[in-house]
């Protein structure tokens, strides 16, 4: 009987982690569906072979990496009004203007910027005018 006990729990708990491992993969996350308005930035991530996590329907996280962005690509991100991390690694042609759109997201906590062209000194110059975002890349 104990033994049958111990193998209920287990499958219990594999399958919640199943369906766990499922809502991550899918952008989806706790927060159930996503807002209309923020439906083709997700469609964008995911073109680029990015993801997204999903909380009370907005795009709260976004990832980015090693997908050739451009500057010009990042204004969408603007729009998202509850997006807190970003992380953009290995975007080898982001400059110090990426600064600029960052600068419409207010809620911003991490920024990552490992491998773009982003200068020290401008990673600086954000960090001092915005302390509660954690920027990695440059100048860390």
């Amino acid at each position: 009987m104990q033994i049958f006990r111990n193998f209920t729990g287990i499958a219990a708990g594999a399958a919640c982690l199943a369906l766990t491992v499922l809502l991550f993969a899918s952008g989806c996350g706790m927060g159930g569906s996503l807002d209309a308005k923020e439906a083709p930035v997700k469609q964008f991530v995911e073109s680029k072979g990015g993801m997204v996590e999903v909380e009370n329907s907005h795009i709260v996280t976004v990832w980015l990496e090693s997908a050739g962005l451009q500057n010009s690509d990042l204004d969408q991100f603007a729009s998202l009004p509850e997006l807190k991390h970003l992380h953009l690694n290995y975007n080898g042609d982001l400059t110090n203007e990426v600064f600029a759109t960052a600068e419409k997201m207010p809620k911003l906590e991490t920024l990552e910027l490992t491998e773009t062209k982003i200068t020290n000194g401008a990673a600086d110059k954000f960090r001092d005018t915005h302390p509660q975002v954690s920027i990695s890349g440059p100048g860390a």
